[in-house]
């Protein structure tokens, strides 16, 4: 595949772009960032650190035990992005975060508004959960150093135009998300319990393939900008 997509890349270069909507490749990628933060929850809560399960929670184990289907799903529309391995935790964050630099730089070159939701939304992410799985989070005074630079870099950011929600758009989004499959884990892992292991797999499939597209093409909509959020997003 990887030969394929060389070969490909360089007799087509636009590959699937042409006829795919760039909304739904965001989407799946911000879906395998929210399953990244489900699955993080043992150690490192859901926001400021707070709401941490146990691994071997019902809906969190549920989760990391079939996230692959999603994964598999945003792997194969997402093949140049996918990271090599995803066992080492460090790894992991810094691909999350790179999306704070993707995204901005992205941004920063495109006419409007879009740097400012990316950008800061993404920093707020971090602020709110990543940094929590590292050793800043256990240091009050550094936590309040970064707050305190973060207001100004709004402040910064904003003084021109005032309009600070845009900040709230991609945590409201990743966030909505993740009570949403937890929710969905929660009904999912359930009904399957008392299935046979056949009915099962069956079940955990469709499932799992429903939630995936219900998700990346919210998500799509959201990001392509084909919602009304605020009356200017």
């Amino acid at each position: 595949m990887m030969m394929f997509k060389l070969i490909h890349g360089h007799l087509f270069y636009d590959g699937l772009a042409i006829h795919v909507p760039e909304g739904i490749a965001q989407g799946s990628v911000v879906l395998i960032l929210v399953l990244a933060i489900l699955i993080a929850i043992p150690y490192r809560g859901v926001i400021f650190g707070l709401g941490k399960q146990s691994a071997k929670g019902t809906v969190i184990q549920f989760i990391r035990k079939y996230h692959g289907y999603a994964m598999s799903f945003g792997t194969v529309l997402n093949f140049h992005y996918h990271p090599v391995s995803h066992r080492n935790k460090a790894w992991i964050l810094l691909l999350e975060t790179y999306v704070f630099i993707h995204g901005t730089l992205t941004a920063i070159i495109q006419p409007g508004i879009g740097w400012q939701i990316f950008s800061y939304g993404f920093m707020v992410m971090f602020l709110l959960n990543q940094i929590f799985q590292t050793k800043f989070s256990r240091k009050a005074l550094v936590i309040v150093i970064l707050y305190s630079v973060f207001a100004l870099l709004v402040y910064l950011g904003f003084r021109k135009d005032g309009a600070y929600y845009r900040i709230t758009f991609i945590p409201i989004a990743e966030y909505a998300c993740v009570y949403f499959i937890l929710a969905v884990g929660s009904i999912i892992s359930c009904i399957a319990c008392q299935l046979s292991a056949v009915s099962k797999k069956l079940f955990v499939t469709m499932s799992a393939f429903i939630s995936c597209v219900c998700l990346t093409v919210g998500l799509a909509l959201i990001l392509a900008g084909n919602l009304s959020v605020y009356n200017d997003y």
